[in-house]
């Protein structure tokens, strides 16, 4: 099975056939794009809200009572329609549904940060999801990096968050508790 890093998965991007495409962006411009899109979903995750990156899934920051009450961790839902059969033992619908502050990617911040059109953004992300798709499908087993957040895999039986310990350790200076000394018991 082939591993592939996003500079591979755009290449499928110059393969598509025109009526397949999307967009008239070259590689250069959907990998810029990607970085935007990365960056701003983890500016937003850091301020405790949770994107739903189109096609792909929502990113959501949660308290880790395992670990301690005070502390927060980054989690990852796929998006259901995108990846439906992937890891569904595993994403209940429930989860989806007790996301809080939810909010759905704005592609206007985005086009305002890259100096484009919103139309060429949402079309840009159709390319994104379209060359996804399209290496899921063939087999390929796809390793994106999203900015500094982490790495998301996928595979075409599961769909893996692995977030980077940088922004856990962000999540845990910047919304760490103090601790008084107050115990709930």
């Amino acid at each position: 099975m082939y591993e592939a890093r996003l500079q591979d998965l755009l290449r499928v991007s110059e393969a598509l056939p025109k009526n397949k495409r999307f967009s008239r962006h070259s590689t250069t411009k959907l990998l810029e794009l990607w970085n935007k899109i990365a960056s701003y979903t983890e500016e937003l995750l850091l301020n405790k809200k949770a994107p739903e990156f189109p096609g792909i899934g929502i990113f959501y920051v949660k308290r880790n009572y395992a670990a301690s009450p005070e502390e927060f961790s980054p989690h990852f839902f796929p998006t259901s329609k995108f990846f439906n059969g992937y890891n569904h033992y595993y994403y209940p619908n429930s989860v989806k549904a007790s996301v809080p502050n939810k909010v759905p990617l704005n592609y206007s911040i985005i086009a305002s940060r890259m100096g484009w059109t919103r139309p060429d953004v949402e079309m840009g992300i159709r390319d994104l999801m379209t060359c996804i798709k399209i290496s899921v499908e063939s087999g390929t087993t796809l390793n994106l990096a999203m900015g500094t957040m982490g790495t998301l895999r996928i595979t075409s039986t599961k769909v893996d968050m692995r977030f980077s310990p940088k922004i856990k350790n962000t999540l845990l200076k910047k919304y760490r508790l103090p601790n008084f000394g107050i115990h709930a018991y």
